[in-house]
């Protein structure tokens, strides 16, 4: 059996003035890791303030563990809240931050000090804990935020944007920060512009735009859909691929086919399985000598990409 739903959202809307932030968004999420990913502007914000109890949806509702984040201070303590935005004090070491947070969250400064000294350790950051905020690197930051979600008793996490301006070594370190998260049962929402590393962390994902939910599920599913719904592109090499653009294009099925350079072409199809199942007849009859063929839409990107060119229109 499925676990239970941690975070439940039916038909949310919210609007600043005339500017819509969410419409209509049904979401159900459980523990484990799941992305949020979507253009800027695409509402993964204002999902998190929603879910954190920072705004109150005009429309529809929303419930953490059962309960409206907005109105219930007892669900609110069990979120744990990573922001973009930076909002620790510069001239402040590294330490003395984590033990504020913390006691902002209504421990004792005894708890407050004892979650500091593990959240520095559980990110690897103790040995700079002295150092004033400002000298740290981005990286650095943003460990350091995660410091807080990683020692804090909550048991739902959310990750505004964390690998936003980080170098390579530290989003190698931020995703096993991330992952460690997820392995201890909690329920996480990462949001991103960053397909990749959402896709590096996890199979399971929501795609966003114009604040409207265009696709929730596991990759494979969406990238199914993706095939089904959506004109899908697929790069032949060949020796001889003018010979096989001419044979491609009598498919009723074929939307259009492009050559490119002097061995490949490039085709776009309808009906992708289909399209698939009918190439090895055309590439004898052709009589062609085929070296590769690839797909140009299986991966996240390509279905974020279709996705939200689409606009407003569902998966």
């Amino acid at each position: 059996m499925s676990a239970p739903s941690t975070i439940e959202l039916r038909a949310v809307s919210v609007f600043y003035g005339e500017v819509v932030g969410l419409s209509g968004v049904d979401l159900e999420v459980g523990p484990g890791i799941t992305g949020i990913v979507g253009p800027n502007g695409s509402g993964k914000t204002t999902l998190m303030r929603v879910l954190t109890g920072l705004v109150s949806p005009r429309e529809g509702a929303v419930k953490v563990h059962g309960a409206p984040p907005f109105s219930s201070a007892a669900t609110r303590a069990r979120i744990g809240f990573v922001p973009a935005t930076e909002g620790f004090l510069d001239a402040v070491s590294a330490r003395r931050n984590l033990e504020i947070a913390f006691a902002a969250r209504g421990v004792s400064r005894r708890h407050a000090s004892e979650q500091t000294t593990r959240g520095l350790e559980l990110v690897g950051l103790a040995a700079e804990a002295h150092r004033p905020y400002r000298t740290w690197s981005r990286g650095m930051r943003q460990r350091l935020k995660l410091a807080l979600a990683l020692a804090a008793d909550v048991d739902v996490v959310l990750l505004d944007e964390p690998f936003l301006g980080v170098d390579p070594p530290n989003r190698y370190l931020l995703r096993q920060h991330i992952e460690a998260l997820g392995a201890l049962g909690r329920t996480e929402l990462i949001s991103s512009h960053l397909l990749h590393e959402v896709e590096t962390i996890t199979n399971e994902v929501a795609i966003l735009a114009h604040g409207r939910l265009l696709g929730h599920g596991p990759v494979a599913k969406l990238l199914g859909d993706l095939r089904s719904q959506h004109p899908h592109r697929v790069r032949v090499r060949a020796d001889d691929p003018r010979g096989l653009a001419q044979a491609l294009v009598a498919m009723p099925h074929v939307r259009s086919v492009e050559v490119r350079g002097k061995d490949a072409i490039e085709f776009v199809t309808e009906e992708p399985d289909l399209a698939y199942r009918e190439l090895p007849a055309i590439v004898a009859r052709a009589g062609v000598l085929v070296r590769s063929v690839t797909t140009q839409d299986d991966s996240l990107e390509a279905l974020f990409r279709h996705v939200t060119q689409a606009g407003a229109a569902r998966l």
